[in-house]
């Protein structure tokens, strides 16, 4: 990148230059338009492939782009460009790739495919625009083989027929508003990546699979198709690595012993119904790096061959919301270096956890509701790497291991709804990066400790109610300035609630033409407290968190005087595929 008190000295001498350059990369500059087009356009006709993609240049395309016909590559990607493509670029007979993506356009696409090169463009990249309208015929480009269209404002349906064969290798329609049924796509005799998640496709799927016989990815996860996937469906799939069918109202009926033409690499199946078995096929599935199979009507013991035929690379397993029966020490023994993520909550897994012992690289873990018993492995500072950790709704008994001081990443704890004993470990004050922490409906005693306050200061969510915490409310919580959910209720707290409380400004907004509020910090029981206020207040109460399928759902309290009203806005939200998200902290501040 260049400095910005060098930009001018350095663009300013290639106009002198101009006649010699035949590619041209200033990418990741923050360059303005008016720096660049001035002398872009007075080259003589040298250039034939331009890479501006992440600098400043606002406002729409200019005409002029087209007067630059030996165009191979423009790269404009990331610039804040609006309106749509210039009817000039009908001239670019030499261009074979466009990249316009993370712009603002928003032109219809019909029009914007009008002013298009349709002989010469191989690949055409405008996802994440602002572009509306309903989808034209694709086979008008013969030469086109990727076609990015993700992330844009798409309506309407696909055409009832398509006009002629297709070269297109890659289709990427996900994130946009299509409705209607899918086509017949068997024009597209080269397809290998066809992605349309995310819309608003209906009718049936399993028809339209057979005529790819060279797909290697399907995505068309969370839509409205329906109907059943039988074997005959998917013979011809043999090249088939990716799949992502969940989020439908679809049902596979597959064999037992059935073997797949395929080896998949990342299966995504939740909430398609797979039957009350254990699917067998997945025995022959041994190069699996995601698979989940939540939600899916398992009501089954888990066998052993599935364990022990799981490729050591998994990196995502999502189990949950089935009736999966069984022991879970085997679950982790499978674990290799490059794992990363486990879900098996909503299950009936039962024993202990022990083998955790066994297991250094996991991100996250939610074993959340099943009816997993004994102590806590007092091994946990192996998982140095977890960002989450969900052991809630289970039947554990014993302290919480003191060793838990290694998971400094941890930002997410919950173990509420156990039978936990003894005192808060003095440990746990070394996990600085917690943001929620719910150790609820437990039998933990002792003090609230004072350096929860002190060493604890990103914790958005604190639960601890229903325990048999003593004493009185340190006012060292009032140092928790990003505290949203503060709980200590149902415990044998006794005395005055600290007046600083008040000050949690982060918890509260206002209602507008309401007074200011005043806390009551006196004494009132604090047999069911939570903060109350004189005046009507918004409290912002985050109800559940889903930890696996990245689900939240957030409920708004209107308060007045000591009365919770429910009055608003139940939210749940899909994060796409992004499963083991680093940036999952982060999405938690947004919602909240």
């Amino acid at each position: 990148m260049l400095p910005n008190n060098t930009a001018k000295s350095f663009v300013d001498p290639m106009t002198n230059l101009s006649k010699l350059f035949v590619v041209l990369d200033i990418n990741s500059n923050n360059l303005p338009s008016s720096m660049i087009y001035s002398w872009l356009f007075n080259f003589s006709g040298s250039l034939t492939d331009i890479y501006f993609s992440e600098n400043a240049l606002l406002d729409t395309i200019p005409e002029a782009f087209g007067t630059i016909t030996n165009h191979k590559t423009l790269d404009l990607t990331n610039n804040g460009l609006e309106g749509g493509i210039p009817s000039s670029f009908r001239n670019l007979n030499h261009l074979h790739s466009l990249h316009l993506s993370a712009n603002n356009l928003a032109q219809d696409l019909p029009s914007l495919f009008r002013n298009l090169p349709v002989r010469s463009l191989q690949v055409l990249d405008l996802y994440a625009n602002k572009l509306s309208g309903p989808l034209p015929d694709f086979t008008t480009f013969t030469a086109l083989t990727e076609l990015y269209l993700k992330l844009n404002q798409l309506n309407g349906s696909f055409p009832e027929k398509f006009k002629q064969s297709s070269n297109l290798w890659i289709h990427d329609l996900a994130n946009n508003h299509i409705t209607g049924p899918l086509p017949d796509l068997s024009v597209f005799v080269s397809l290998r990546e066809l992605y349309f998640e995310r819309n608003l496709l209906h009718g049936t799927l399993s028809e339209r699979l057979g005529s790819f016989s060279k797909l290697e990815s399907l995505g068309a996860s969370s839509n409205f198709f329906q109907g059943t996937i039988v074997e005959q469906h998917v013979t011809n799939l043999s090249r088939l690595v990716y799949l992502d069918l969940s989020y439908n109202s679809l049902a596979l009926d597959l064999s037992p012993d059935w073997s797949p033409p395929f080896q998949l690499d990342v299966i995504w199946l939740s909430s398609c119904k797979l039957g009350s078995s254990f699917p067998g096929w997945l025995k022959t599935q041994t190069n699996l790096s995601v698979l989940d199979i939540s939600d899916v009507g398992i009501n089954y013991t888990v066998p052993s061959w599935f364990w022990e035929s799981l490729n050591p690379g998994l990196r995502y397993l999502n189990m949950s919301s089935n009736q999966m029966h069984g022991m879970v020490p085997n679950l982790f023994t499978f674990v290799s270096s490059g794992y990363h993520c486990t879900n098996s909550k909503h299950n009936m897994f039962n024993g202990s956890i022990s083998s955790l012992c066994n297991v250094t690289t996991l991100n996250r873990l939610d074993l959340s509701n099943n009816k997993l018993s004994g102590m806590l492995p007092n091994c946990l500072n192996n998982l140095d790497s977890l960002y989450i950790l969900n052991l809630e709704n289970n039947r554990f008994t014993g302290t919480i291991p003191a060793l838990i001081e290694a998971l400094q990443l941890l930002h997410m704890m919950s173990m509420c709804g156990n039978s936990l004993t003894g005192e808060i470990p003095l440990s746990l004050r070394n996990c600085k990066e917690l943001q929620l922490l719910d150790l609820g409906e437990n039998q933990l005693s002792g003090t609230i400790p004072e350096w929860i306050g002190e060493s604890l200061s990103s914790l958005l969510v604190l639960s601890l109610p229903s325990n048999r915490f003593h004493g009185t409310i340190p006012t060292s919580l009032c140092k928790l300035k990003k505290i949203q959910i503060l709980d200590l209720s149902v415990n044998n707290i006794s005395g005055n609630i600290p007046k600083c409380l008040e000050n949690f400004s982060e918890m509260t907004m206002r209602e507008k033409g309401t007074p200011d509020a005043s806390i009551e910090y006196n004494a009132i029981g604090l047999e069911r407290t939570r903060l109350v206020s004189r005046s009507r207040y918004v409290f912002k109460v985050l109800l559940h968190v889903i930890l696996n399928e990245m689900i939240w759902e957030k409920v708004v309290f209107s308060l007045t005087d000591r009365v919770f009203k429910l009055f608003t806005n139940h939210y749940s939200k899909q994060l796409p595929n992004q499963h083991c998200s680093k940036q999952l902290p982060n999405q938690l501040s947004t919602l909240l």
